[in-house]
């Protein structure tokens, strides 16, 4: 029942609630596992991010090895290491000895390798030829971690094959 004054008179007093003591803890034990959660998620962020720039180098190359076929096109990847970027262009003329242009829409952008990744390659390009052959051509992606990823192309049929490497693979 409840008294005129609004109060219980059941209760002791004592209001319901945590201590400091409790709350310090609490916020404690949520700081630890802030504290061991935060470098694993970097860790991961930065395998995820090395995951899918392999990933969109392979769709490229994979990319212009089918154009080439598709449209008799000669093509090539041209990688600019020092300025960390690459983008696909078509020769002008029929043979791969002429002068590239880059490819309009899409697939000819400039794009950029992201910060916390390297990469190192045989050759700074690599042509596509209509007859599905491609120029030997590999590209080590890696990040600071031990863990990387191998790019090949097969000279024959200028198929790419996206290989994980580890520490020991690096040259």
């Amino acid at each position: 029942m409840i008294s005129p004054t609004g109060s219980d008179p059941r209760r002791d007093g004592r209001q319901a609630g945590f201590t400091l003591l409790e709350l310090l803890v609490v916020t404690l034990i949520l700081m630890v596992l802030v504290g061991v959660s935060v470098p694993q998620f970097r860790r991961t962020f930065r395998h995820l991010q090395l995951q899918v720039f392999a990933s969109d180098v392979a769709k490229l190359l994979t990319y212009a090895n089918r154009r080439a076929v598709a449209t008799g096109e000669v093509l090539r990847i041209q990688f600019d290491v020092d300025g960390r970027r690459y983008w696909l262009a078509r020769a002008q003329e029929a043979s791969p000895g002429e002068k590239f242009e880059r490819v309009s829409g899409k697939f000819g952008r400039v794009a950029s390798v992201p910060g916390s990744i390297s990469i190192s390659s045989s050759a700074r390009e690599v042509t596509f030829y209509p007859d599905g052959r491609a120029d030997r051509f590999e590209m080590l992606i890696s990040d600071d971690s031990r863990a990387g990823y191998r790019l090949v192309t097969d000279v024959r049929t200028g198929r790419v094959k996206l290989l994980e490497s580890h520490g020991s693979d690096r040259r």
